[in-house]
């Protein structure tokens, strides 16, 4: 047993043997198991974009992603167990990036349903990608037990408020909110959209710094207490 969980850690730490194909595009170190569009170059430069948003994310630090169009990959890297997933970051190990299946030339990931994922035209690939690296960089400061210590509203909200990178209609989804919306809630819904308003009315409205959210994050009863009577 020691040496299957040593020989499933060496994958993780060190996967770049696994993948064929491999390019690096300034900070980004982008591996994958199929060739690696040229057109991924535009794609990291919407991530630059979205990751301009972010009071974390140092362009000058190295990202490693891995693309794994193979379902197997998506398993053993993930580590979620799953292959139903757009992308997900190791912030307690390696602070890798993984992403699904995708169709770079088209800035898209492969649904791994038969229908397009939820939200598509505002979840290009690079979302994801600005996303993930955004775990990634909170990790870096808060910790990487940071998902044991911060509610999920702020650890999903903030990477959705950066990975949308302003494409985010604050009125509108408030409105939604207070109508009660499916879509806003995670109890019925995939989409972070409930999250990154939680995140925005503190960021963008009450001009909070991203450091005092942390610091003193509000509970959500709170939050949406605001959100439904605050201006």
């Amino acid at each position: 047993m020691a040496v299957l969980v040593g020989a499933w850690l060496a994958l993780l730490m060190w996967p770049g043997p696994m993948f064929a194909h491999h390019t690096v595009y300034g900070a980004y170190r982008v591996w994958s198991d199929r060739p690696i569009a040229p057109a991924i170059r535009l794609v990291l430069d919407d991530v630059t974009r979205r990751l301009k948003t972010s009071a974390v994310h140092d362009p000058a630090v190295p990202v490693e992603i891995y693309i794994c169009n193979a379902p197997w990959r998506m398993w053993v890297y993930g580590m979620k167990f799953s292959t139903v997933y757009g992308g997900v970051a190791d912030v307690w190990l390696t602070r890798h990036v993984i992403i699904r299946a995708s169709d770079i030339p088209a800035n898209r990931i492969v649904s791994p349903w038969p229908h397009p994922i939820p939200d598509e035209q505002h979840r290009p690939l690079s979302y994801f990608i600005a996303h993930e690296i955004t775990h990634v960089d909170l990790s870096r400061r808060f910790g990487r037990t940071m998902n044991a210590r911060y509610p999920a509203w702020l650890m999903e909200g903030y990477p959705d408020y950066v990975g949308k990178g302003g494409d985010f209609d604050f009125d509108a989804n408030r409105a939604k909110f207070r109508a009660g919306a499916p879509e806003l809630s995670r109890a019925t819904s995939t989409l972070y959209l409930g999250y990154h308003l939680r995140v925005a009315y503190l960021l963008d409205k009450r001009h909070w710094t991203l450091d005092r959210v942390f610091a003193h994050p509000p509970g959500e009863a709170e939050l949406d207490g605001w959100l439904r009577a605050g201006p």
